[in-house]
């Protein structure tokens, strides 16, 4: 997946003006991600923005392969997940299953 395919993915929808202010950068930062390779630290700030892992968001900026993340399978985010699979996660990180 390419960086701005994974950037509309997790930003679900949001303008290039709501996810700077959500990451603290200037619209022009966000809309060269386009067309350029972002810069480590604003990937960095855009998964932590957007509560994703900083290692999935670099395999996605390209700095790092999903073998050097250690990422074995591409995480699902929790709006693809089934009702079931949802509870499961819930129960999971609340500890109770």
């Amino acid at each position: 997946m390419a960086w701005w395919e994974y950037v509309e993915r997790v930003a679900k929808g949001d303008t290039q003006t709501a996810i700077a202010a959500r990451i603290g950068l200037s619209q022009g930062g966000i809309s060269g991600w386009r067309t350029k390779a972002p810069k480590p630290e604003t990937v960095a700030a855009f998964a932590r923005g957007y509560h994703r892992p900083v290692l999935e968001a670099f395999v996605a900026a390209g700095f790092l392969t999903a073998d050097e993340a250690g990422i074995t399978e591409a995480p699902a985010t929790l709006a693809d997940l089934s009702s079931a699979e949802l509870l499961d996660e819930l129960g999971r990180r609340l500890g109770v299953h």
